[in-house]
């Protein structure tokens, strides 16, 4: 194995793991679609399985939050517990106490020791026992503890027992952290404290993949059971089929699984309503039902390439494409001959992926993850480490950077809103600058602060996600060219737009201004088969990092590092020779030109937003034009994104085109074609009609029907899967 193994959270691939992607990938399953909003029979079984298994809360139904590692899922756990504390009116200070015997999460929380309240997430300290918390911190009023559970903890101690029932007497929850206890161990699924919730980790994997999950009590889920909460702690390769079936499996093999759950799991396998009432009843209800509603819970035999095929026979054009992870497609052909056969474990891929992204990206120093969210708060605390001396990061609003504790300060004022009450996971970074990248005076506002000195980093995104807008070009030049003047570093979040996206470049960047210092990369580089994220830094920002922390750097650049993971992703981007992409970016301008007058002919449809293989379709019209992020332009753009599904055969939710990006350029024409289909002769009322008729068709399914009316009638002749782009009448 590679000598840096053994500073991995994870283990080398085993034979079984290696054989089971195989036959994922064989079987031409659906692994990525739409984030943690994929409703799959994998990840409802896994979720059925996990209510069984971990007793929380007096009654089921428990609901699992299914991510993509411990660190993930402790993040939710922290954020469950502050926005429980604001909804109650305990607005103390959203102290958390981590019980942590290796003190193995402080660095997460403080890289540069800063203290409690200039910690990147502030108000979390950590003690080895109850006794120590109680010297250090007599008094706190806690909104959550979370005791880190070891091999040898003593989940009985008095003074353990006596600080959770002050917490709780406070008003506080409690919460078990099992992310490194091992399935040999002492029963991973006790909950001997009553926890309200408990975080695993990667051991429930075996170390194979990369996982998390937070098991909620009932009453304690409840918080996030409703429609604008209940998206806050998705993420894009959470509950996807590969690490769902590999937990499955180490599961059975340690003889968790008995007949009653394999009875069970048989039934949701075979019967897709099945499947939606267990993910709705134990993954996230609130989303099952939205996915019910609007047609989001496809039902998908078969994925390969850029097209799926779903239970009614139909042939479907996928543009949701695990929101944005699709590089090759779903279900590369070569994976299984040219990666999983070949794979070495004691091979370091990561030192080829490092030399592969060096080329792409001129910048030389690779930090694998797992997830574009970790991956940015990885990058910030690299940014962090090589200004020591500086504290304060600048962001836009409208930009999105994940979910996880650092990463929602980077999407706080972004696109999606995920907390009902304000400011419900305080408190955040205290030095966090945001201004309007589209305001008049916005390179002003930009100099005054950099002009402070006090500026660590500008963090961005080039074309922000949701909206596919670009930030002004004057503003870019500014970023530009003060760095070197002001000596602040560039950071720029490509987990969507790199990997050939969104330009000429595989940095979308790099069309628009110098190198930045840091970038962070995912989503692609998954190449739709495992969750994987890399940050990539300059040689300046490595060196001055290791001069503040060389431990820290070093434990960074190892503990995510996944070997078969980084194998996947560098045979994937060994696969985009500069012809091939060439012939791509020329392919999507051809579709950018169809769908272009596709809308200039639509009634409902305004104009193309974003570029390459990043667009969004934006609605137009009178009636049709509200605010992004309303509650009338969410459900209006939902049921568009449904009627362009059943007329079209195009999978596009929320509007966003996300194909792949190594597509097929007749695949690009069929796109083209079917949109216009799916499209031709809808006016505003059809829509309206259709939302409501989705709404209402819940209760009463007649008058669903007859609100809707024919225009959910297929426009795309069967078999006419290939043809070009009609003209219209």
């Amino acid at each position: 194995m590679p000598a840096t193994a053994a500073q991995s959270v994870f283990r080398p691939a085993s034979t079984r793991t290696l054989d089971l992607i195989a036959r994922l990938n064989r079987d031409q399953r659906c692994n990525f679609l739409m984030a943690s909003n994929y409703v799959n029979p994998s990840a409802a079984k896994l979720g059925y399985l996990l209510d069984d298994l971990v007793h929380v809360g007096p009654h089921g139904p428990r609901v699992s939050y299914l991510l993509s590692s411990g660190l993930e899922a402790l993040s939710a756990a922290i954020k469950l517990t502050r926005h429980t504390a604001v909804r109650d009116g305990r607005d103390n200070g959203g102290w958390v106490l981590l019980l942590d015997p290796r003190n193995r999460y402080q660095d997460f929380m403080d890289p540069l020791g800063a203290g409690t309240d200039a910690a990147l997430i502030p108000h979390v300290v950590s003690a080895a026992t109850a006794d120590e918390a109680a010297r250090r911190y007599a008094g706190t009023p806690w909104t959550g503890v979370i005791v880190v559970r070891e091999p040898d903890t003593d989940l009985d101690d008095p003074r353990l027992r006596e600080l959770l029932r002050d917490c709780r007497q406070g008003g506080g929850m409690v919460v078990l952290c099992c992310g490194d206890l091992e399935l040999t161990g002492p029963d991973i699924f006790a909950n001997p404290i009553d926890a309200d919730a408990v975080v695993f980790g990667e051991t429930m994997a075996d170390r194979q993949v990369p996982f998390g999950a937070l098991t909620m009590a009932d009453e304690a889920q409840k918080i996030w059971r409703n429609h604008t909460d209940c998206f806050a702690h998705t993420s894009t390769y959470g509950g996807n089929v590969v690490c769902a079936e590999v937990v499955l499996d180490v599961l059975d093999r340690a003889g968790v699984i008995n007949d009653r759950h394999r009875k069970v799991m048989a039934q949701i396998e075979a019967d897709p309503a099945t499947t939606v009432e267990y993910w709705g009843r134990h993954i996230n209800p609130t989303v099952a039902d939205m996915a019910k509603t609007f047609n989001l819970n496809v039902d998908v035999r078969r994925a390969a390439g850029g097209r799926l095929t779903v239970g009614d026979g139909r042939d479907v054009i996928d543009c949701a494409g695990g929101f944005g992870s699709n590089l090759r497609g779903h279900n590369p052909p070569d994976l299984v001959p040219e990666v999983l056969q070949r794979h070495d474990p004691d091979h370091d891929y990561l030192v080829d992926l490092e030399r592969e992204l060096a080329g792409l990206t001129g910048l030389a120093h690779a930090f694998p993850s797992v997830s574009g969210a970790i991956g940015n708060h990885l990058a910030v605390t690299l940014a962090a480490l090589a200004r020591p001396a500086r504290r304060t990061v600048l962001t836009f609003r409208g930009n999105y950077g994940g979910k996880t504790l650092f990463s929602l300060n980077l999407s706080k004022y972004g696109p999606q809103k995920t907390e009902s009450v304000e400011d419900a996971f305080r408190p955040y970074y205290a030095k966090l600058v945001y201004l309007d990248p589209f305001a008049p005076d916005a390179v002003a506002q930009f100099e005054r602060v950099a002009r402070e000195g006090d500026l660590a980093l500008v963090w961005f995104e080039l074309i922000q996600g949701a909206s596919c807008r670009m930030l002004p070009t004057e503003l870019l030049t500014a970023i530009d060219q003060l760095r070197d003047e002001l000596g602040y570093l560039v950071g720029v979040d490509e987990v969507l737009t790199g990997g050939w996206r969104s330009g000429t470049h595989y940095l979308a960047h790099q069309d628009a201004i110098r190198r930045a210092d840091v970038v962070s990369l995912g989503k692609t580089i998954s190449d739709m088969t495992m969750p994987a994220a890399v940050v990539m830094v300059s040689d300046e920002v490595y060196r001055q990092a290791n001069e503040t922390d060389p431990e820290q750097v070093t434990r960074l650049r190892h503990a995510h590092h996944h070997n078969l993971g980084a194998h996947i992703s560098v045979h994937a981007l060994r696969a985009m020779d500069p012809e091939t992409v060439a012939g791509l970016q020329s392919a999507y301008a051809e579709l950018r030109a169809a769908l272009d007058a596709t809308c200039r002919e639509s009634k409902v449809l305004g104009p193309v937003a974003g570029r390459g293989a990043h667009m969004r379709l934006t609605m137009a019209g009178r009636g049709l034009s509200f605010p992004q992020g309303s509650v009338p332009h969410t459900l209006l753009t939902l049921a568009l994104a449904d009627l362009i599904f059943q007329r079209g055969n195009v999978y596009v939710p929320l509007l966003a085109i996300r194909h792949r990006v190594a597509a097929d350029p007749l695949d690009l024409k069929d796109l083209a074609a079917r949109i216009e289909a799916g499209t031709r002769g809808l006016t505003a009322p059809m829509i309206y009609r259709h939302a409501l008729g989705c709404l209402l068709g819940q209760k009463s399914p007649l008058l669903g029907r007859l609100l809707k009316g024919r225009a959910t009638t297929c426009q795309v002749q069967a078999g006419d899967v290939r043809r070009a782009p009609s003209t219209r009448s």
